[in-house]
């Protein structure tokens, strides 16, 4: 059987959870900040220090969620991670201070690595046989691309109706408690334990080369490790910028509020769809290339976000920023274990988002930017150059089980 009734409950839980916790962090913060900013009279550089503890504590609990989940097994890492999303909620709904904001976007961000794609892509990729995984991994992803569809989109809707942001905070708590206890029910303690965990094929899905389970310390100390992790580095520093200023950013060149919400949720369908393309697009393209397509696009969107002053530059900002996260996401998510192996892979993406955590710098230096120069157009500029270059190191990741063999 392609996969058990349960496995697909638990599969579409996990996609639930992370269609969930993308839409109300990263992919609306940024929409929901102006109104708490208004009502706060914070500084856009204090609120972007919000964003900096969410990406902060998403990569330093990285390696610990990889740990959670061997020692606390599906039920007690999925537990925990739920508890901890909803702290946060429940702490921005009553906030009044950027101390307790700060404090929420911390448990936010921890929370979002124990239940986002460092312990879920290897269940979700336990799910089904090794030939399928790679497609499962990029419909799971997808479901976290389509979070940060609806997020913006809810969030603007419910503001402009004149709800009050506390509210959006408190649904958020309420949905969050509602998955985790579905999760729950789904997961069997044994899961992880029973049926293709132990049984693999010659090579994953894509790959030319018999690949071996390489442990972290290994991973460490191949080359491919650090190309891999800087083009995720490179993502995650763009995208958590994206989502904490382009609203701010493309109201300040001319736009409306609507229309500029309406780009980040275009941006995540990009993403969304980037995601679910590439789990169909591996079967006949290495995933090495489709990595050096989201990089391309990564400088085209930047630099197109830069100088969006009219709807058909936004739109191409929000097409190409979005295909290149989504792709680079996932390229660098399937890389990761057709160069190094399924069974310690959640140590070693933990350790790769670790190394991604630089991206915390993002919102704080465009905020800044935006305070300093009164336009966030300079830093768009430096991020959309620096993705160009990095589209040359990207044709330098080589196969480090070739040279093994």
């Amino acid at each position: 059987m392609f996969i058990s009734l349960r496995a697909a409950g638990l599969f579409a839980t996990l996609s639930l959870i992370f269609f969930h916790i993308t839409a109300t962090t990263f992919a609306s913060l940024g929409v929901v900040l102006p109104a708490m900013i208004d009502e706060l009279e914070w500084s856009w550089t204090e609120a972007g220090f919000g964003f900096t503890a969410l990406a902060l504590f998403t990569g330093v609990f990285s390696p610990i969620a990889a740990q959670s989940l061997k020692r606390l097994g599906l039920r007690g890492n999925y537990a925990l991670g739920g508890a901890v999303m909803a702290s946060g909620f429940a702490m921005l709904s009553v906030t009044k201070g950027l101390a307790l904001y700060l404090a929420a976007a911390s448990l936010l961000g921890a929370g979002f690595a124990l239940l986002a794609n460092v312990p879920s892509v290897y269940v979700a990729a336990q799910t089904v046989t090794d030939r399928a995984r790679n497609t499962m991994i990029g419909v799971y992803l997808a479901g976290g691309g389509l979070g940060g569809v609806a997020g913006p989109l809810i969030a603007n809707a419910l503001l402009s109706q004149g709800a009050d942001w506390r509210l959006y905070w408190q649904l958020s708590l309420a949905s969050i408690l509602v998955l985790t206890l579905i999760f729950l029910a789904f997961a069997d303690p044994q899961f992880m334990r029973a049926g293709n965990a132990e049984t693999h094929e010659p090579a994953p899905e894509g790959a030319q080369t018999p690949v071996r389970d390489w442990t972290v310390t290994e991973a460490l100390r191949a080359p491919a490790f650090y190309v891999i992790g800087g083009a995720l580095m490179a993502a995650y520093f763009c995208g958590v910028s994206v989502s904490s200023w382009a609203v701010t950013h493309l109201s300040g060149l001319g736009l409306s509020m609507g229309f500029a919400s309406a780009m980040l949720s275009l941006h995540a369908a990009s993403n969304a769809l980037a995601r679910a393309a590439g789990g169909f697009a591996v079967k006949f393209i290495r995933a090495r290339y489709l990595l050096l397509t989201g990089l391309a696009a990564e400088a085209i969107g930047m630099l197109a976000l830069a100088v969006a002053s009219d709807p058909a530059t936004a739109i191409i900002f929000a097409l190409f920023e979005g295909y290149a996260f989504g792709m680079i996401l996932f390229a660098t998510t399937v890389l990761q274990i057709e160069y190094f192996g399924l069974k310690n892979s959640p140590a070693i993406l933990g350790a790769m988002n670790l190394f991604a955590t630089v991206a915390m710098l993002g919102p704080v230096l465009t905020g800044v930017t935006g305070d300093v120069f009164g336009s966030f157009s300079p830093i768009f500029i430096a991020y959309g150059a620096i993705a160009a270059a990095l589209v040359i190191a990207g044709l330098f990741i080589h196969n480090p089980n070739e040279r093994a063999q």
